[in-house]
């Protein structure tokens, strides 16, 4: 059985429309994703504007996809590819669990 994981995605905000169009014409290795606004903090932050470096935090949106590894891998090397080197930070974390709570029966088992 494939191992499921959760693809997170940290970029600049101004890169939020590439982004999401990239995982749109993805349907066969992402069916669907999550997006939210985001702050970036910390010392080897990539500021994009002068007014992020006087506040001391940059604006980022945060993209979030439950996957199998091997999409995750698939979509993180067709990112790279369209966008290069651009300000991108990632995760990849395993997980436990994901569905709907619709689907969840009385005692916590899917149905």
């Amino acid at each position: 059985m494939p191992s499921v994981v959760l693809l997170t995605l940290i970029a600049a905000a101004a890169l939020e429309e590439s982004i999401a169009d990239l995982l749109l014409e993805s349907p066969e290795l992402a069916s669907g994703f999550t997006s939210s606004a985001a702050s970036g903090h910390g010392a080897d932050l990539r500021f994009e504007a002068a007014s992020e470096r006087v506040r001391g935090r940059g604006r980022r949106v945060r993209f979030e996809l439950a996957v199998e590894e091997k999409a995750a891998q698939a979509l993180l090397d067709r990112v790279h590819e369209a966008l290069g080197d651009a300000n991108v930070y990632y995760w990849i974390c395993p997980m436990i669990e994901s569905g709907t709570l619709a689907a969840r029966t009385a005692n916590g088992e899917e149905s």
